[in-house]
């Protein structure tokens, strides 16, 4: 797979993370976590919002970048290894946050979609 093709996978697929965060924070805080006190305070929505931004933000880098760099630039590999160590981070304090028991329940999204996004840009990275 090119790096530029992961690149842009990746920039899309967190750009809509991203936009779904920022959506309707309040229905996606309802969505993940259930009718629990403070889903709909202002706090959780504005720390959504927050996340989706920084989401959305990675994936707006990725694919600028993915048009700024040649096809076969070792630049991409080092951009791709930084997604990978970027989302290695947000993964664990996702999986951090349950083991310290702040989440009743891991939502199976990220669970999904990290792992998918990390294997592409591995192998991307690598080949």
């Amino acid at each position: 797979m090119e790096h530029t093709l992961a690149m842009q996978i990746f920039g899309v697929v967190m750009i809509l993370v991203g936009v779904m965060k920022n959506w309707d924070p309040v229905g996606f805080n309802k969505n993940v976590f259930g009718d629990v006190e403070g889903v709909e305070g202002g706090a959780a929505a504005s720390m959504r919002m927050l996340i989706g931004g920084a989401f959305a933000g990675l994936g707006g880098l990725n694919v600028y970048c993915s048009f700024m760099i040649d096809e076969l630039a070792s630049e991409g590999d080092f951009i791709l290894i930084g997604n990978v160590i970027a989302l290695v981070v947000i993964l664990s304090t996702l999986l951090g946050a349950k083991f310290r028991g702040f989440l009743e329940e891991i939502p199976v999204p990220p669970l999904v979609i990290f792992p998918t996004l990390i294997a592409i840009c591995l192998y991307a990275a690598t080949y």
